[in-house]
């Protein structure tokens, strides 16, 4: 029997694989090949691991439990062999013709495939876009408000969880270091907080009319308002405070996608010259890869032409078998030294062409606003079952569904934020006068669907977090 903990580990390690994974293939998907590649690439990814995970739910408790759960975990590595596929179908310029002209061929599905050669294999790609890439595009266009809102949602989950846990040890343990960490966490967290709000004035890139200035200073009020409640009225505490003042500017900042990418660029930038002026301060032959190349390598191959000389001398007519079959045995084994030689190597190559790859592709404004949402709404599968005193059972049970269709879930979050950043989602969200009954000379009322639903997400944020303070009990 393997150790349970064991299992775990190996569990961890797969998932942290699989992270990795989506992480780097899904722009480098939409970089390299295109639009229509990249959805090709996550709508597979995304029926594929929804299917293996219902698979797994349904086979638990019987005999098929284990070859499911393998299966489920080995699709993992079969990742990067399915992004490949996809670059290469979506190079055909006759597909990307017929998509962007949306005009397929006239010919039935079944006669093609009957007499499909291989110039013809862009065929399936298209049917495949046409009858299961178009629903999942239209249905991350429609998703903006559903994970705008949640986010907002599951932040004041967060925030008061860890207001709970600062107030837990500050006064349970009746400990004064935690009273102070706190006030010295906060006042970082809100000088912080005060420097960005200040560049969004002073930013060139967003330019701030008289009415989105008017709303800021609106905003930013009622977060005061709220926060200095909170701490006076003992309902809310200085960690909750600022920490729900940073993430009202985080959300200002999602408004316009172009300052978010600036200002996550600026922090990237300030830790990449960190730390190039750091490694600049450390010797070159400070660290394991020039040790290999210096070393061993050089050593080795010093003390395998000693080697071979000396064997070519000593071999005579009258020279023993041994000697003969080392003789004959020497040409295969020069290949498999330089083979082994060589494949640190290449995997060093290789994975420097993914690296460049992945860095030209991952944008850090998507992948930080990707590891933030995962944290709140991991989070919320833990806290939302602690808060429910009745039917505890049953959200634990849902809960834990969530869970197990969570790569699901991070498949499409992350699709959605970099179709959003790249601008490729609509940003048109006409409020008023487009409905079929409304009079066509009645002005409409287009506004910018990004920015919308976050500034709801703001006043909603705002209204839970108020009916949160107002229904709890000050200590």
């Amino acid at each position: 029997m393997v150790p349970k903990s064991l299992l775990q580990s190996l569990r961890v390690c797969l998932t942290t694989f699989y992270l990795l994974l989506i992480l780097i293939t899904i722009p480098i998907s939409f970089q390299v090949g295109g639009l229509y590649c990249g959805l090709s690439f996550t709508v597979t990814l995304f029926n594929l691991y929804f299917a293996t995970t219902t698979c797994k739910i349904l086979a638990r408790g019987t005999r098929f439990s284990r070859i499911t759960s393998v299966g489920y975990y080995m699709q993992h590595f079969f990742i990067p062999s399915l992004l490949f596929l996809f670059l290469s179908g979506f190079s055909n310029e006759e597909l990307k013709r017929q998509i962007h002209t949306n005009t397929g061929p006239d010919e039935s599905l079944v006669h093609l495939l009957r007499r499909a050669t291989q110039s013809q294999t862009w065929v399936f790609y298209y049917y495949y876009y046409r009858y299961v890439v178009r629903p999942w595009q239209f249905t991350l266009l429609r998703s903006t408000p559903y994970f705008t809102l949640l986010e907002g949602f599951f932040a004041v989950l967060g925030i008061q969880a860890i207001g709970e846990t600062n107030r837990w040890l500050s006064y349970k343990k009746n400990s004064n270091m935690w009273i102070i960490a706190s006030l010295m966490v906060s006042g970082g967290i809100i000088t912080g907080s005060l420097y960005y709000l200040h560049r969004i004035y002073v930013t060139p890139i967003w330019e701030l009319s008289v009415q989105a200035a008017s709303l800021l200073g609106f905003t930013f009020s009622l977060v005061c308002g709220l926060g200095l409640y909170g701490i006076i009225s003992g309902r809310g505490s200085t960690i909750e405070s600022s920490l729900f003042f940073a993430y009202i500017v985080r959300c200002i900042y999602e408004i316009s996608p172009k300052l978010a990418t600036s200002a996550m660029d600026e922090i990237f930038m300030l830790v990449k010259d960190t730390w190039q002026s750091h490694q600049h301060s450390l010797r070159p032959t400070d660290n394991l890869l020039s040790y290999y190349h210096n070393v061993v390598l050089r050593n080795g191959e010093m003390i395998w032409d000693a080697i071979v000389q000396r064997t070519n001398v000593n071999v005579s007519p009258s020279s023993s078998r041994v000697q003969l079959v080392w003789l004959r045995l020497q040409p295969l084994w020069k290949f498999v030294m330089n083979f082994t030689s060589g494949v640190p190597s290449s995997i060093n190559e290789i994975f420097r062409l993914t690296l460049s790859m992945a860095t030209e592709a991952v944008t850090p404004a998507v992948v930080t606003n990707l590891c933030f949402r995962i944290l709140i709404f991991y989070s919320a599968t833990r806290i939302i079952p602690a808060l429910q005193k009745t039917n505890r059972r049953r959200y634990r049970r849902f809960m834990r569904m969530l869970y197990w269709y969570s790569p699901c879930i991070v498949i499409a979050m992350y699709t959605h934020l970099i179709l959003q950043y790249s601008g490729e989602i609509n940003n048109d969200l006409c409020l008023w006068g487009c409905f079929p009954w409304s009079n066509p000379d009645e002005n409409k009322v287009i506004v910018d669907s990004w920015g919308f639903w976050n500034w709801c997400n703001i006043f909603c944020t705002m209204a839970i977090y108020a009916s949160e303070l107002i229904g709890s009990k000050s200590t």
